[in-house]
């Protein structure tokens, strides 16, 4: 009895053992499941056309060191511009015609930074293009800067006529044919002009638009909109105080 007993008690104590290397195995299998199930969510790459928590419209998120940006670097001859051509502060504004957000920046923001800086010859904003949303920004684009080159004097008029008559992106709003029309709607624009100038100069305009947007990758712009005052990277629609701080900083050194 007690040599069964002795038996049977080597015998359990082997199960348990065997079992508890099993359950031992089973849980570092799963911590090193888990621990790679982290590393490929924090270090994946996640393509999306707007992300509304952050104000911006994105076309990549990562884990790379953000580049260090400083105006200086930025190349604004021939872009675009409002304001005193040699006002002591520059803003560097990255846009697509189609993002909403910058649509937010143009009627909210931008009319309350022209009262109070641009007007007065302390600010002037340089249009740097980063259309990415589709063919339709790429039309707008091209004839924004047929505008430009056509009628500086009236490039804001119809940048600011342009994001008022923002519709559905992509849905054929900012086709070719309906710019034109918009565009005979701004006073002191022949839309005619502007149209044969796209055609004339596709592929040198083409060629403007695609520069301007991998200059804004390289300082690390992967949204819109985006800007650089001085060595600040201001991402996002925001409100007018975060630029007024930056810009008051600049002002005052």
């Amino acid at each position: 009895m007690a040599e069964n007993k002795k038996n049977q008690k080597t015998i359990f104590e082997k199960l348990n053992g065997k079992q508890g290397v099993s359950l031992g195995i089973g849980v570092a299998v799963l911590i090193i499941i888990c621990f790679f199930a982290y590393l490929g969510l924090t270090g994946k790459n996640i393509s999306i056309s707007k992300n509304q928590d952050q104000g911006t419209t994105d076309t990549t998120t990562g884990q790379a060191a953000q580049p260090s940006v400083d105006i200086s670097q930025v190349d604004t001859k021939g872009e675009p511009f409002i304001g005193n051509a040699n006002a002591p502060v520059t803003m560097a504004y990255w846009f697509d015609y189609q993002c909403p957000f910058c649509k937010n920046f143009e009627t909210d923001t931008l009319p309350e930074l022209k009262t109070k800086y641009i007007d007065t010859g302390k600010l002037k904003v340089v249009f740097k293009d980063f259309q990415f949303l589709g063919a339709d920004s790429q039309t707008a684009g091209a004839a924004a800067e047929a505008v430009w080159e056509l009628y500086p004097g009236k490039f804001f008029d119809w940048q600011t006529a342009m994001f008022n008559a923002q519709g559905e992106e992509n849905s054929g709003y900012d086709s070719k044919d309906n710019i034109i029309k918009l565009t005979r709607g701004v006073s002191g624009i022949d839309a005619d002009k502007v149209s044969s100038l796209m055609d004339q100069k596709k592929s040198e305009i083409q060629t403007e638009l695609d520069g301007d947007k991998t200059e804004g990758e390289k300082f690390g712009v992967n949204s819109t909109p985006a800007f650089i005052i001085g060595k600040q990277l201001i991402s996002g629609a925001e409100p007018a105080s975060t630029f007024e701080q930056a810009i008051d900083q600049e002002l005052n050194k």
